[in-house]
């Protein structure tokens, strides 16, 4: 255990080193070679600006019951290979717009696919649009 009156810091350091530092300037570092395990009936972590994770391979989270996530502006999410969205149900609300871009968009149902609009339905291709239900067009 080190003290420096001079600087107003507190340095503690065990054999297997894991350390534990207080600056004197208001920020503390702490360091272990292995785990670093906390473990209370509720953890509160609050930060004045930002609150950064960075892991080198994996990071997980699990809730028991309930996840949510809440941002004032933007939320981002981004995978550089796949993305998986898994559920029993999945609503998506837009107040605004919705879209969705890519080379290729496949839905697929055993059930039923359903659109509807207050306004318009627009199909457009440039290619044929395929109707491969056995029912005869309304338009044909």
């Amino acid at each position: 255990m080190i003290f420096n009156d001079a600087e107003g810091s507190v340095y503690i350091e065990d054999p297997s080193g894991n350390t534990w530092k207080m600056d004197g300037q208001g920020n503390i570092e702490v360091n272990a070679p292995k785990n670093f395990t906390v473990n209370a009936s509720d953890i509160i972590m609050n930060a004045l600006k930002t609150v950064s994770v960075s892991a080198g391979t994996n990071i997980t989270e699990t809730a028991g019951i309930d996840y949510s996530i809440s941002a004032g502006a933007m939320i981002t999410q981004k995978a550089e290979a796949d993305y998986m969205l898994m559920a029993k149900n999945i609503t998506k609300i837009a107040s605004d717009k919705y879209s969705a871009d890519a080379k290729d968009i496949s839905r697929n149902a055993s059930g039923k696919i359903e659109a509807i609009s207050v306004k318009e339905h627009i199909q457009n291709s440039k290619g044929k649009i395929q109707n491969l239900s056995g029912e005869k067009s309304l338009n044909a």
